[in-house]
This record gives C-alpha cells, sequence and structure tokens, in this order.
C-alpha cells in the first residue's frame, strides 16, 4: 500500500494586532481614523462614487429631489467627497 504525503501546513498564531478604527460625525463632515496605508487618489475617488451611490440608492436622495429639486440635489451631492486631511 502506498503511503499518504501529506504537508506540514504552519500555523501562525491568530495574534489581533490590528489597531481600532474610529468614525464620527462633526459640523463638517464624516470622519474616519483608521489605521493602514494612506489612501490613493484613486482609492478616494472610488470611495466618493461609492459613498454617492449610496445616497442616491437611499430614502434621503428621494427627500432631497423633493426639497431641492434634481439638478440642485445633484449640485449637493457633488459636495460629498472623500478627502483627506
Amino acid at each position: 500500500m502506498g503511503k499518504k504525503n501529506k504537508k506540514k501546513i504552519s500555523k501562525k498564531k491568530n495574534v489581533d494586532t490590528a489597531l481600532p478604527s474610529y468614525s464620527w460625525m462633526g459640523e463638517d463632515g464624516m470622519h474616519v481614523v483608521s489605521p493602514g496605508a494612506q489612501p490613493s487618489p484613486k482609492q478616494l475617488e472610488e470611495m466618493t462614487r461609492m459613498f454617492q451611490d449610496s445616497i442616491r440608492n437611499s430614502p434621503m436622495w428621494g427627500e432631497m429631489i423633493k426639497e431641492y429639486g434634481a439638478e440642485k440635489a445633484e449640485e449637493l451631492l457633488k459636495q460629498c467627497k472623500a478627502n483627506l486631511k
């Protein structure tokens, strides 16, 4: 009978070394502090697009259009951007 070869898999200890992230709302918008590398300009554009899409798909978007009209709502939405400070 043949022997089965088993590869030895080294298991790393599951040590949670991740730093916590924090978010909060301020008068000038939503703030997030998160560990890791600074996002690239392309990543910031993608975060902005995703955030704006989430607003368009929320009940708030209908309220914005009702309150300000479609053109003004789009103008206001463009102000919702991901920025680094």
